[in-house]
């Protein structure tokens, strides 16, 4: 009688990286609370808005001197190279000093720079201008600033769910600003719609490692979604190809995929089918929703409205 009784699936929310944490697994209240608290250290080290945190004190010491990080800090760096690299600067986590530095995301100094002013602060914007010996990070040119804004939800929600496995879960599904993994069941997920109400689509997952990371341009804009967050780094402004893009792939992958979501934004859907055959695109200005052939191999359902 008690192997068949079942673990009841509690469900926690909570506000971290200016954005919303979305926690069910079928743990208690005490581990719940302990995903949120490494949640919040996370954003406490590498929080590019916080002055206190690990990454803006590289920033402050930026083509000065190195410093010291814990290793959680120096792994997510090095990992935003790697995917820099593989992504060949669409996705840059030096792109602060456009992002965060020039147009103010996340700032009371939001604004639309002027061509003549990105075309100067781009020039800082380079990650093989990132040094890191051992567990010391510098920026090597005065001026520059590490974003790591593109990643470290995706890392988050990776590490909460590995987290939660290594603390008896068998089925969880961990969101940090839309950057999704989950186990244990099949999970209905849904993609919003960027012009508000309701949904472009529903993912069902199956009962292995899932990965979902999505991007868009209806959460944090100036003035008009045209002047949305996800700069292009190699230009220092946004495209507009899409209003809302969807990567999906077995595993736990979610740094990987963060990265990589915001690097396909950069990209028409030509560039992005060399990358991934695992999406779903809604075009900006076409409204067409395109979805790769590629994605029904690593979900269990897929459902368009």
């Amino acid at each position: 009688m008690l192997g068949l009784l079942r673990k009841r699936v509690n469900t926690f929310y909570g506000k971290v990286m200016s954005t919303e944490l979305l926690i069910k697994a079928d743990v208690d209240d005490k581990t719940l609370k302990e995903c949120y608290e490494f949640a919040l250290e996370v954003e406490r080290t590498m929080s590019a808005y916080r002055e206190d945190s690990f990454v803006s004190r590289i920033n402050m010491c930026a083509g000065e001197e190195g410093v010291e990080c814990p290793k959680e800090v120096v792994e997510v760096i090095k990992l935003s190279l790697e995917m820099a690299e593989r992504t060949r600067g669409l996705f840059d986590p030096t792109v602060g000093a456009v992002v965060h530095g020039l147009f103010g995301f996340g700032t009371a100094r939001e604004r639309v720079p002027q061509n003549e002013e990105i075309e100067r602060t781009k020039k800082l914007v380079n990650f093989r201008n990132v040094s890191v010996q051992g567990n010391k990070v510098f920026l090597t040119r005065r001026g520059m600033r590490l974003d790591l804004g593109g990643i470290a939800k995706g890392w988050t929600a990776q590490r909460l769910a590995e987290m939660l496995l290594l603390l008896g879960a068998e089925k969880a599904l961990v969101s940090v600003g839309g950057e999704i993994c989950t186990f244990g069941k099949r999970w209905r997920i849904a993609i919003k719609n960027p012009e508000g109400g309701g949904h472009i689509g529903i993912v069902e997952t199956d009962e292995g490692k899932t990965t979902l990371s999505t991007s868009g341009d209806y959460e944090r804009f100036i003035g008009s979604r045209h002047n949305h967050h996800i700069v292009n780094p190699t230009k220092g402004i946004q495209e507009n190809f899409y209003s809302s893009l969807t990567l999906v792939e077995k595993g736990f992958c979610g740094g990987q995929l963060d990265a990589l979501t915001t690097a396909c934004f950069n990209l028409p859907p030509e560039k992005v089918a060399e990358l991934t055959d695992s999406y779903i695109l809604l075009g900006k200005f076409s409204r067409e929703l395109r979805v790769g052939f590629g994605l029904k191999k690593r979900v269990k359902g897929i459902y368009l409205i």
